[in-house]
């Protein structure tokens, strides 16, 4: 008698992660393991089920038909998994735990570790926020965060987002650097060009100045170490220059520039959850006092420098 496999959500989790990272090495660390379980955990369950389920290549592991028609019921039991723990966690009463919130270093760095952070442990001694910190988006829907600080909004996926800031970008330089009069096409360009995802600077780079750049980095916070080492100007949010008083806006004269959205988003299954909810709330009272503080600013110090 044939015996029917029996398949764990740990198992499913495997699979998972690497059919959608294409590689034991990179699914490891998405799980917190070491790759040498990964291989094992793969090769288990592909004797457990009799059937390959990757064919092992020089490039990586390619999925076997089984194995991509298998992400998609595996799919249904994570999405099914997360709803069951959602309900559950909906029933806390206290605000505790831990709540992880993805968002790119830089937000990290100027926003949220100096005054959000500190006023959230004070208010919730048994609150705890993880900052998982990367200008690539985390899976909200695989649960690779509970929330995130995303520079765009989501357009797939059962996710709740809230539109929290709306930045001015302004050509930046360090106060050092001297743009000597010369038109801005011949100014030296740094351009952030995340390359998974096309930035906003980097179409507005295209269409209204359209030289090669002196510097391309596909993180922002080098982008900004760029222009304060005096490499040359680049198309950053205005409020760097209120957080590091060594930069300046250059007053020429670039075409419209583009606005920048700052998007709050969590999966809906879990905006109900107290500590998320506190988080959530939290986010969206800090980040509005923000954007008042940064426009009362730019409307009562408007820059002329020189060049």
């Amino acid at each position: 008698m044939h015996e029917t496999p029996s398949l764990s959500w740990d198992d499913l989790r495997v699979l998972l992660a690497v059919l959608r990272e294409g590689s034991f090495t990179r699914a490891a660390p998405r799980l917190g393991v070491e790759q040498s379980t990964i291989s094992r955990r793969i090769a288990a369950l592909e004797e457990s089920i009799g059937r390959p389920l990757f064919r092992r290549d020089r490039r990586g592991p390619i999925a076997t038909d089984l194995g991509e028609r298998l992400r998609v019921h595996a799919e249904r039991v994570e999405r099914e998994v997360h709803a069951l723990l959602d309900v559950a966690e909906k029933h806390e009463r206290a605000i505790e735990g831990r709540v992880r919130l993805a968002c790119t270093e830089a937000l990290a760095v100027q926003v949220l570790i100096p005054g959000f952070l500190p006023a959230m442990r004070a208010k919730h001694p048994r609150l705890f926020i993880d900052l998982i910190t990367s200008d690539d988006a985390a899976d909200l829907s695989a649960r690779e965060a509970d929330m995130a600080l995303r520079f765009f909004r989501p357009t797939s996926g059962e996710l709740t987002a809230q539109k929290v800031v709306t930045m001015k970008v302004a050509p930046i330089a360090a106060k050092t650097y001297r743009a000597r009069r010369r038109p801005p096409r011949e100014l030296d360009w740094i351009l952030y060009d995340h390359g998974n995802r096309r930035t906003p600077e980097a179409e507005w780079f295209d269409t209204h100045i359209g030289a090669t750049p002196v510097l391309r980095t596909n993180g922002y916070v080098a982008c900004v170490e760029a222009v304060r080492a005096g490499l040359g100007v680049s198309l950053l949010a205005e409020g760097v220059c209120e957080w590091d008083r060594t930069l300046r806006v250059l007053p020429i004269d670039v075409g419209p520039l583009p606005v920048l959205e700052l998007w709050l988003v969590a999966p809906s299954g879990l905006r109900g959850v107290p500590r998320v909810d506190a988080v959530w709330e939290g986010l969206v009272e800090h980040t509005a006092q923000i954007g008042r503080t940064l426009s009362k600013r730019v409307r009562a110090k408007p820059r002329t420098a020189r060049s």
